[in-house]
Formats: structure tokens, sequence, C-alpha cells
């Protein structure tokens, strides 16, 4: 297995692995708002040609300072819990670098994403805009907006916004 750069022809594969992950359509809804921006890429996990993991990257703001937002990330059900995931996380995170970004952001548990270096946005100063109970009845806690920056001399400060797809 590999992990790589999304193509085209990977895009209707892709969407199929966030919806089977996630079991719904919100989560291809946000890939498909967001692929083709300024500052968006996504990676895929390719078993011999087929894709069984997804990774959304796309732009966000912190006051002025563009970012990037990781999500979704999706495994396909019977390869979950199989590193798949995390080696995403990794390639994304190699990747945003590579590109000079500055900083990631997520919405996710904690002690997961803390092994790659994410930790608490509240720590920055950084609020959670989605921090509370959604309409839906899903409960998103302020310790799940987290934050890695990638550049040292980078300066977090003012409003968190995410594509509108996410809200």
């Amino acid at each position: 297995m590999i992990v790589r750069l999304e193509s085209p022809d990977d895009r209707a594969a892709s969407l199929e692995v966030e919806r089977a992950a996630f079991e719904g359509p919100v989560e291809p809804a946000i890939v498909e708002a967001v692929r083709d921006l300024e500052g968006s890429f996504a990676l895929v996990a390719d078993d011999d040609g087929a894709v069984v993991g997804h990774v959304q990257m796309s732009r966000a703001w912190v006051g002025e300072t563009a970012i990037l937002a990781l999500g979704p990330i999706g495994v396909t059900p019977l390869r979950q819990r199989r590193g798949i995931g995390s080696g995403l996380v990794r390639a994304a995170l190699d990747e945003a670098r590579r590109r000079g970004e500055t900083a990631v952001i997520l919405l996710g548990a904690p002690a997961y994403y803390g092994r790659f270096g994410f930790g608490p946005a509240a720590a920055l100063g950084l609020a959670n805009p989605f921090a509370g109970v959604s309409e839906d009845g899903f409960q998103i806690d302020e310790e799940d907006f987290q934050v890695v920056v990638l550049e040292r001399s980078t300066v977090l400060e003012g409003e968190v916004r995410w594509h509108p797809s996410f809200g």
C-alpha cells in the first residue's frame, strides 16, 4: 500500500471511501465543496490500485493567516484499525510542510491526533467555532479543536474560519 496525492481518476473512489467510513452524505459533500479550491489537496491510500483511504486538506484561516484544515479523513470500514489513517495523517502533514504551510487545524479525538503533534487550540488562545451541540444533537467539545504549528515563527490570533461547508 502507498499513500499518494489524489489524482482526478481517484475522485469517485475517494467519495465512496468517505461515504462508507461515515455512513452518510455529510463528509463527501464537504470534500466536493472544497477539493477544487485554492490551497486544497487530498491524499489517498492506494492498495494495488484500489483507494482504501482518503484525507482532504483545505484552506482555513486564523484571523488573516491562511492555514490548512485536515478533514474529512476516512478509511474503508474493512480496512480500519490497520494504520491506514495514521499513514494518511502523517503524509498529509508532510505534504503541508513541503508546500510551506504554517499550521493545520482539525476537529477530532485528542487521544488519537496528539501522536501527530496536534494539541489543544485553546492553549494558543483559539476558540472552537463549532463547540456545543449542533442542530442534529451531535456534541463537539472545545478540546476536539486541535492545531499543529508547522512553522515555529507562526503567530495565530483572531477568528478561526473553516470553509462554510464545514458549518
